[in-house]
């Protein structure tokens, strides 16, 4: 469970300011309604936008193909029963956050290598994604098409980590966006990026995870080959819950090579290591005091790295292609 913040309430001062006073929005309008899942009722709020313009709280630049992927993928929107399965309209959402830092580049080769290099110097190639299927029609003919982030990552949840299920986006543990890499001695390695923008959590009795959901976990995590050194109480609270899941699902996608689907054929997903790269702003201290605590619990620290996305995305300052989307991301989120 979320809990309001200084960093939390500027965000939405700013959000709203610029719902208002500018045109990144494209004319949208806030006091859009938003499921109450605590008074379980119907509420406006000025930092909703209304469903006909949600749309516009992703970057004019990727909108229409965001929507494409999502669906050629089957991909669940955040609250998307609420949003009538459009990206929600609420301005600090973090999976829009992360869809408008990264969504741009996805099929960029050299522009994901150059981010991922500045943090993982020994990183020398990146894939493409193993489990999307991309294609689009241009001139009446079918083509095929790599992306190198994949958006939502879930990879064979059920036999992997024991839950029920595996759709990417909803209830099983996956990752905003994953990143296949090969490093300089021809190693595979998954690069999971977990996504923060205004996240802050209570650690509360009603908000623990259910003692059912971390029975399955429990084993993993105590084995000697987990970068976790043992699974803790604190492993039942979000984010940290989030954290050690997610590494947990590279450990045994190293361990099982389960089966995926690259393009149209279904061969084994090899990886040889990871590295987890949490995303958060500077200004989120929240955030920053949880990824500090979930650092202390694991094994071999050099695995876990956390960047502000402002830094995260400086390899494309300068790239001309990208002007356009790093001034919005300036305007709406950096300064």
């Amino acid at each position: 469970m979320k809990k309001q913040t200084l960093f939390q309430k500027s965000q939405t001062d700013k959000q709203w300011s610029l719902l208002q006073h500018s045109a990144i929005f494209d004319n949208a309008k806030g006091d859009g309604l938003w499921w109450n899942k605590k008074e379980k009722k119907w509420e406006t709020y000025p930092w909703i936008l209304q469903h006909q313009d949600s749309l516009c709280n992703l970057y004019n630049g990727i909108r229409e193909n965001a929507l494409v992927y999502f669906e050629q993928n089957d991909i669940v929107w955040w609250r998307q029963n609420e949003d009538r399965y459009f990206p929600t309209g609420h301005l600090l959402s973090s999976q829009n956050h992360c869809l408008n830092h990264l969504f741009s580049i996805h099929r960029d080769k050299n522009a994901v290598l150059a981010i991922i290099k500045a943090l993982c110097p020994r990183v020398k190639d990146v894939l493409p994604s193993p489990i999307d299927n991309n294609v689009e029609i241009k001139e009446g003919k079918v083509h095929r098409f790599n992306s190198y982030i994949t958006f939502e990552f879930t990879c064979d949840n059920h036999n992997l980590l024991n839950e029920s299920g595996e759709k990417r986006g909803e209830k099983c543990t996956s990752v905003d966006a994953l990143v296949y890499a090969v490093d300089n001695d021809d190693k595979k390695v998954l690069i999971p990026i977990e996504w923060k923008y205004t996240e802050a959590y209570e650690k509360t009795k009603d908000n623990r995870a259910f003692p059912n959901s971390v029975k399955r976990y429990v084993n993993l995590a105590n084995m000697e080959s987990s970068n976790l050194e043992q699974w803790i109480l604190d492993y039942e609270w979000d984010p940290l819950y989030e954290f050690a899941r997610q590494e947990l699902l590279m450990e045994q996608i190293i361990a099982k090579h389960p089966l995926c689907r690259f393009g149209y054929k279904k061969k084994a997903l090899e990886a040889d290591d990871f590295v987890h790269i949490i995303v958060r702003p500077n200004d989120n201290v929240e955030i920053k005091k949880d990824i500090t605590a979930f650092r202390k619990t694991i094994v071999d620290k050099s695995k876990l790295i956390e960047i502000d996305p402002q830094e995260f995305l400086s390899p494309l300052k300068g790239d001309e292609k990208y002007a356009k989307l790093l001034k919005y991301l300036e305007d709406r989120y950096w300064k």
